[in-house]
């Protein structure tokens, strides 16, 4: 299977996996996540290991990753993902605007050890944004994976 196809592949799966964790029993869970795939306009989270993240970037150049670490960390020993924009978690919700035109596309996000990674994905689907996946471990796993 190419690239391309598996990368497809595997949103799709984690689009059907998002859709379907959770919903117990909850008809109004599952009627909204049906509802949802009809329109494709329901924004999905997906989680990456280190791995599949670079696999995927590589895939989609047209990608965003946004890191959401502090400066200190953006520049201490973890360093930073290449062509990665850095928006602290602290002040995402204020200049949210700057990726504005990203909302329509990947984005990946990656902190420090994958801890602040749900509040900024949640953060990030609130305003619009429909196709949103973390690094699982941050920067941590990231730097663990290099080779």
């Amino acid at each position: 299977m190419s690239g391309s196809l598996q990368s497809w592949a595997a949103v799709l799966a984690l689009t059907l996996g998002v859709a379907g964790c959770g919903s117990h029993g909850d008809n109004e869970v599952s009627q909204a996540a049906h509802v949802g795939l009809n329109t494709m306009r329901a924004a999905s989270v997906g989680h990456l290991q280190a791995g599949e993240a670079r696999g995927f970037l590589s895939a989609h150049p047209e990608a965003l990753v946004l890191d959401v670490r502090d400066a200190s960390d953006w520049d201490g020993d973890l360093g930073h993902i290449d062509g990665a924009r850095q928006i602290p978690l602290g002040e995402l919700g204020s200049r949210i605007g700057e990726i504005d035109s990203w909302k329509d596309k990947p984005v990946v996000v990656v902190d420090r050890d994958g801890t602040g990674l749900r509040n900024a994905s949640q953060a990030l689907t609130a305003a619009g944004f429909q196709q949103v996946m973390t690094v699982e471990g941050g920067m941590q796993a990231w730097r663990q994976g290099a080779f």
